[in-house]
């Protein structure tokens, strides 16, 4: 990618750096969700307590996520994602023991709760690279994100081949999490958020911010692409080895193929945005994503499963990032604090995502739960022109 402002080479390491905690972030929750159909035979999970189990998950990062932010306006961005990766690292642990429904609840709620420490400072760091780069760079951290999914994900299918189990993936992913880090700790680079000028901008509190009418609009679509994700990382696996009847190693390939074409997607992101415009970009992955619903609950079979969670990956790819650096544009003085605030109301969906598809499935069957995808994309493609009005990040910086 050709740069259009010159970049100092400090800030060129920080972006390497940055880009190794999305990769390992994205490999560590990779190898929790291909277990996801391991771990639901293991412990006689039904489809309903599966989906209030990942919703627990969600639940756990929209009360921390505000707290992490703050964290990382106090502490730093860097600091912060030490401290969740360590937090990770034990909550992993617990998943990998738990061995009745009330620990598993308690260990997933320690997971996502943990989690939202990293995601909140390590998004918020990338929108402080994106700003030094003055173009949009933020799918690149997200298609890092979704390389690791990847890789996570083809690891898992190898560990529980090897093992049989689901620990020996969690206990890897901790440790990665937290040595990636420590390892990237001076290249990552001290940054701080821009200062505002106007003392009304320093008066700003999370309330004010709330109330914003950018902030509430993210928030919505923020909802309905986390809803599409977590739907595609709690149940894909399980839609293959329920629907198709895939053996649990063969069903961590659907993770793997929802986030391979994640990163391909997000990897062509900054290019496609800049030639087509991001309402476009949105507006034709939307459609991408459906039709891949579409394929893979018309057409039951292991192949047919895969290119449709593939295309719904590559419809998504673009939406979150673009959300992320316009939540963060949204407070230019306290980048952390607006992705925080956008993504407490966006985490809505992350929640009722999973308790949904549960209870659609309990009644009505998988296959008809997927749909509820659908609807969500087609929401993001046909109402997208109320987000790509908002500044990104590097508008905001390049003035």
């Amino acid at each position: 990618m050709i740069d259009r402002f010159p970049v100092a080479p400090a800030m060129r390491r920080a972006r390497i750096a940055t880009t190794a905690v999305f990769f390992i972030n994205g490999m560590a929750l990779a190898l929790f969700f291909s277990n996801i159909a391991l771990l639901k035979e293991l412990i006689a999970l039904s489809d309903a307590r599966l989906g209030t189990a990942l919703g627990l998950q969600g639940l756990g990062t929209v009360i921390f996520v505000v707290i992490g932010s703050l964290v990382a306006t106090k502490f730093g961005t860097r600091a912060t994602m030490l401290f969740g990766a360590v937090l990770l690292a034990l909550a992993l642990q617990a998943v990998g023991f738990a061995s009745q429904y009330t620990g598993f609840l308690l260990a997933i709620l320690a997971l996502g709760a943990s989690n939202s420490f990293i995601d909140v400072s390590m998004n918020a760091h990338a929108s402080l690279v994106e700003r030094e780069y003055r173009t949009e760079i933020m799918p690149s951290f997200h298609a890092a994100y979704n390389f690791g999914g990847f890789a996570g994900a083809s690891l898992a299918a190898q560990f529980i081949r090897a093992t049989g189990g689901a620990y020996s993936s969690l206990t890897f992913a901790g440790i990665a999490m937290v040595a990636v880090i420590v390892v990237g700790w001076i290249i990552l680079g001290n940054l701080k958020p821009m200062i505002a000028e106007k003392s009304e901008d320093r008066r700003h509190t999370a309330a004010v911010v709330l109330r914003s009418p950018a902030v509430l609009i993210l928030g919505i679509f923020v909802a309905m692409a986390l809803f599409v994700e977590n739907a595609m990382n709690g149940w894909s696996g399980v839609y293959l080895k329920d629907v198709v009847m895939a053996d649990p190693a063969t069903a961590a390939t659907a993770f793997a193929a929802f986030q391979f074409a994640l990163a391909i997607g997000r990897l062509l992101g900054s290019p496609a945005i800049r030639r087509f415009g991001a309402e476009r970009v949105v507006i034709g992955g939307g459609l991408i994503a459906a039709a891949g619903v579409l394929l893979a609950v018309t057409v039951v079979s292991q192949p047919t499963a895969l290119i449709g969670f593939a295309a719904i990956g590559l419809g998504l790819a673009n939406c979150t990032p673009m959300f992320f650096t316009r939540a963060a544009a949204a407070f230019p003085s306290s980048p952390a604090l607006g992705i925080a605030l956008v993504n407490t109301i966006g985490y809505l969906g992350y929640i009722g995502g999973p308790l949904a598809l549960g209870l659609v499935s309990e009644s009505w069957g998988l296959k008809s739960a997927f749909l509820l995808v659908l609807v969500a994309m087609m929401v993001i493609a046909f109402g997208c022109r109320l987000v790509t009005a908002l500044k990104s990040s590097a508008e905001i910086a390049a003035g």
